[in-house]
């Protein structure tokens, strides 16, 4: 089996990961309990039966630091007939690494009861061609959290990145998101990157609380304008080690 195809497979089991808990494409603001985890799989779905999955996996340290792993753009074109169908990218400047594996950490500060903070990076590499082109990655940012009470929450913050995370157009820019509740077990949920790059799009949705542990998220992804980015529906399913009281 080609290496992609082993990077795949383990994708949609979940042994590898992204960290920080997110909302759809930004991290949340929720620490990750000392000693806890939590799992995330999202698949973006766009026109001509092309899927891209990312996977989070956080683990918490205490003190207000939580690890990780992520392993991300594992872009999928199916509908092609010749050729692969798995699209890697270890070359070219205009387009992200595909796929990208990543070691995260991020430490939280708080202020008080409704009021934290946090630092965090992503740094990684291509692992299919990492032997030949062992380049590293990386995606730093900072997050402010307001959360006047439980599932209401606004996050604002700046963000550095390369070429090799999010391809041609801006390196920094702001991120955002927020979730509301509408019902005891749905939030109401979005979050959007600022600029032009692969990135730069905005997503709104639901998250669906099935259990103390489970979510399922679903969302519209919608893209920045002026960039070559597609529309899509994102699908998420968040995996708690914890209960989420």
């Amino acid at each position: 089996m080609k290496p992609i195809r082993i990077i795949l497979a383990l994708s949609f089991l979940g042994f590898a990961a992204k960290a920080q808990q997110n909302f759809f494409n930004i991290p949340a603001g929720d620490l990750t309990p000392k000693g806890k985890f939590f799992y995330q799989h999202q698949t973006n779905f766009y026109t001509g039966l092309t899927t891209e999955s990312k996977n989070h996996l956080v683990y918490g340290l205490g003190k207000g630091w939580e690890v990780g792993m992520n392993l991300q753009n594992i872009k999928v074109e199916w509908y092609r007939r010749n050729g692969e169908r798995w699209i890697t990218n270890s070359n070219d400047p205009t387009a992200p690494i595909k796929p990208l594996v990543q070691a995260t950490a991020q430490k939280f500060f708080f202020f008080g009861d409704k009021f934290k903070a946090t630092i965090g990076t992503q740094v990684g590499a291509n692992p299919v061609q990492f032997s030949n082109n062992p380049h590293l990655t990386h995606f730093t940012y900072s997050t402010f959290i307001y959360e006047p009470a439980r599932h209401v929450k606004f996050v604002v913050g700046p963000y550095l990145t390369d070429r090799r995370t999010v391809g041609a157009g801006n390196q920094f820019g702001v991120m955002a998101g927020f979730e509301v509740p509408i019902s005891k077990k749905m939030l109401l949920m979005g979050d959007w990157i600022s600029g032009s790059n692969a990135a730069s799009a905005g997503v709104l949705g639901f998250n669906f609380l099935v259990t103390k542990r489970v979510q399922l998220c679903l969302g519209a992804l919608l893209p920045n304008p002026n960039t070559s980015n597609k529309p899509g529906v994102v699908f998420e399913l968040n995996i708690l080690g914890f209960d989420d009281l």
